[in-house]
C-alpha cells in the first residue's frame, strides 16, 4: 500500500487538481509459470467528497502497470463504494480486479497508473504526477 500523487480533472473541475490517493495492489507472493496472477486493487481518496454519496454511487477502475519480466498494463475494474459516504469524508473503493498470465519465470512488479472514476454527477480522470513506485511483487517459478 502506498500514497500516490495524481493530477485529477473532471467536468466539474477541468483544470488539473493535485491529489494524494492511497492505493493497495495485492498480488500473490509466488506462482508457477503459466498461472494467472490475480490482481486486487483497493483505493482510498485522501481528500473529502463534496457531498453525500449512496453505496454504489462511485465506480472506478485503475490501470496497473506491470514491469519486471514483462512490460504491459492491465485494467483493474469493479471498484465501487460499498458503503454510504458522507460529504466531507474520504471515499473507499474496493473490489478492483484484474488477471494476468505469467508466461516466464522471474519477478513481476505492479504499480498504479491512470484512474477513471464515475459518479452519478460526473466522471473524473486521474493521471500519475510522476512514474509511480512498485506497490506489489510476484515471483514466478
Amino acid at each position: 500500500m502506498g500514497v500516490f500523487t495524481y493530477c485529477t480533472t473532471s467536468t466539474r473541475q477541468p483544470e488539473p487538481e493535485e491529489a494524494e490517493i492511497e492505493i493497495e495492489i495485492r498480488t500473490p507472493g509466488e506462482i508457477a509459470v503459466g498461472e494467472k496472477i490475480n490482481i486486487e486493487v483497493v483505493l482510498r481518496t485522501l481528500h473529502p467528497t463534496i457531498k453525500d454519496r449512496p453505496a454504489g454511487d462511485i465506480r472506478g477502475e485503475v490501470t496497473v502497470v506491470i514491469g519486471g519480466e514483462t512490460s504491459t498494463e492491465v485494467v483493474a475494474v469493479g471498484l465501487v463504494n460499498h458503503n454510504y459516504v458522507f460529504g466531507g469524508q474520504n471515499v473507499l473503493l474496493t473490489g478492483g480486479h484484474a488477471e494476468f498470465v505469467a508466461d516466464r519465470p522471474g519477478t513481476y512488479t505492479f504499480a498504479p497508473g491512470p484512474i477513471s472514476v464515475i459518479t452519478s454527477d460526473y466522471p473524473l480522470t486521474s493521471l500519475p504526477k510522476n512514474p509511480q513506485p512498485v506497490d506489489s511483487k510476484t515471483e514466478v517459478v
